[in-house]
């Protein structure tokens, strides 16, 4: 799946999806896990305007009234991410997968490889690329007790390419990883159901990722992507 996250943005700058420029403050965020229930920069379409900001990591589903219907919600099931297959056929995507998509901003992600009933965690990034998109979906929920509104997202996964398959080898998921065209296209277009779920599907060429092994409490380090390497891996048994 895709729990753990990271972005950096070192300085202001301007990104462009399609032909849309966007704003970038600087971001540093080196490590979050969705479990959190924190905000996450993302970019998406509202009244016709592309746009950065900072979103609820959760789809909060619209039929949990307030905050202690929310917390009971967590309890049965997580809307962190969202199965690409399933995409319309979960109660709450489906809602909004055809009006609300979004694109979440991530310069790695990690995940856990189990060897000899053993997890190891990695860091996985794309190969010369800082910053990527991630295909989300997004709605806007009321808290009914407080009247408070806010911006909430899911993260897509997919099947696990040839080299996140051999890394999150239980599972066997990766974030649905987008390139430019298609991050303009998911934003940007009115798609059918058909190419929907063509996007939503797609695997990210495992060529141009790279990935290395972290230190198990990689989330409470200081620099959470430093490469630590472990005696039990060997070129072989690693990828």
């Amino acid at each position: 799946m895709c729990y753990v996250i990271g972005v950096k943005v070192p300085k202001k700058q301007t990104i462009k999806v399609g032909d849309a420029p966007i704003e970038l403050d600087p971001i540093d965020i080196p490590v979050q896990s969705g479990f959190s229930y924190n905000q996450w920069p993302v970019i998406y379409k509202e009244e016709n305007a592309i746009r950065p900001g900072l979103m609820h990591w959760e789809l909060i589903p619209n039929w949990t009234r307030n905050q202690k219907e929310l917390l009971e919600s967590r309890k049965k099931y997580t809307t962190l991410n969202i199965k690409s297959e399933g995409i319309f056929t979960n109660k709450v995507a489906q809602a909004v997968v055809h009006t609300n998509r979004c694109l979440v901003l991530a310069s790695h992600f990690f995940e856990w490889q189990e060897v000899e009933k053993q997890k190891y965690p990695h860091c996985i990034q794309i190969e010369n690329t800082p910053l990527f998109y991630i295909a989300g979906v997004w709605n806007t929920w009321t808290d009914y007790s407080s009247g408070e509104t806010k911006n909430s997202f899911g993260i897509i996964t997919t099947e696990a390419n040839s080299l996140i398959s051999k890394i999150h080898n239980v599972k066997k998921r990766m974030p649905t990883i987008l390139d430019d065209e298609r991050a303009n296209t998911w934003i940007n277009e009115h798609l059918t159901e058909k190419q929907i779920q063509e996007i939503a599907s797609y695997q990210y060429p495992a060529e141009k990722m790279k990935a290395h092994t972290v230190a198990k409490n990689f989330q409470q380090a200081d620099n959470p992507t430093e490469q630590v390497n472990y005696t039990i891996f060997t070129p072989q048994t690693l990828f």
